[in-house]
């Protein structure tokens, strides 16, 4: 099945600890043309799927099209999970590029971009066992000296996976210094499925750079996101009239996160300190941010918390 089609080039990347169902609403509503679960663990999700569902996950049906992205190095728990979550997703998405620790020593994430030979046994029955598109996540290496990026690329096309989104960072950097766009310009040269350029979007006219220098064909955000929804209708306005929207007021900010604290009460999972944090992050660029950061930390009250952050903004 081919990917599909998606009303904004601007995508909101898989984020552990920041995609609740809430946030990944809240970006589509505000121009996001793809959103992505948290990474899910495959292995996690065949021995506990109503668990990691209901509380972890949390799909809803208005939030297509959405990406269900999961990681591991067991094919045959890759497959299970493929077959619970294609029941709601649109698009099965590969973790190729995670460089945490843990999911290194299960040789999963990043691991398999140092070790490309494991790549076609492990991809290859996903994408055979779903009629769903499958696209896959990777970094451009995994230090400055084994850059293969490109070549990791082109393997997964052949292998019939429809989409390869580029982090410009190798596994060393994890997310630190500068992104290698030119890497992900040599990705894109290299194989004919579209590709999805990642790293150092943090405003509205790096996402415009980066398709303009890598001739990308979508991009995905992450922390230029965070408590920022207001950057998927920038990035669209750019893109489509030249010119930059102008930042959002107060207003905007205390409207965005009133919608987003009414999505997160319909969530299933409810936690204080998850919407806590997530209020944190509606602060940044605001005028009053550092003071209400404060005030915000010590609430406990779901109700409290949405009350102190319109009256302080």
């Amino acid at each position: 099945m081919e990917l599909p089609k998606f009303k904004s080039k601007a995508f909101l990347a898989p984020m552990a600890a920041v995609n609740c169902t809430a946030f990944r609403m809240i970006c589509k509503e505000y121009g996001a043309g793809l959103v992505y679960t948290q990474m899910i663990d495959a292995d996690g999700l065949v021995s506990q799927e109503s668990k990691l569902l209901d509380n972890y996950v949390g799909f809803s049906d208005k939030e297509h099209p959405i990406a269900a992205q999961i990681v591991g190095a067991n094919s045959e728990n890759m497959v299970k999970a493929v077959k619970i979550l294609e029941k709601h997703a649109d698009i099965i998405d590969i973790n190729l590029g995670c460089p945490d620790a843990n999911v290194i020593g299960k040789k999963a994430g990043s691991y398999l971009i140092k070790h490309p030979n494991l790549i076609e046994r492990l991809i290859k029955p996903v994408v055979e066992a779903t009629k769903l598109p499958v696209t896959a996540k990777i970094r451009i290496g995994w230090d400055e000296e084994s850059i293969n990026a490109p070549e990791v690329a082109m393997m997964l096309e052949d292998i019939g996976v429809k989409a390869i989104a580029v982090h410009g960072r190798t596994m060393k950097q994890k997310y630190k210094g500068k992104a290698n766009w030119n890497v992900i310009k040599k990705v894109k040269e290299s194989v004919s499925i579209p590709v999805i350029g990642n790293g150092d979007i943090l405003k509205p006219g790096a996402a415009k750079a980066m398709i303009e220098q890598t001739k990308c064909d979508y991009v995905i955000l992450g922390r230029g996101a965070i408590g920022n929804p207001f950057i998927f209708k920038q990035i669209n306005y750019l893109l489509d009239h030249g010119k930059n929207m102008p930042d959002p007021s107060n207003e905007d900010v205390k409207k965005a996160f009133s919608r987003f604290t009414e999505l997160y009460m319909k969530q299933e999972r409810k936690k204080i300190t998850e919407l806590r944090q997530h209020a944190m992050w509606f602060t940044k660029g605001t005028k009053n941010s550092k003071q209400l950061k404060q005030k915000l930390m010590k609430v406990t009250d779901f109700d409290e918390l949405n009350k102190m952050f319109m009256n302080s903004l």
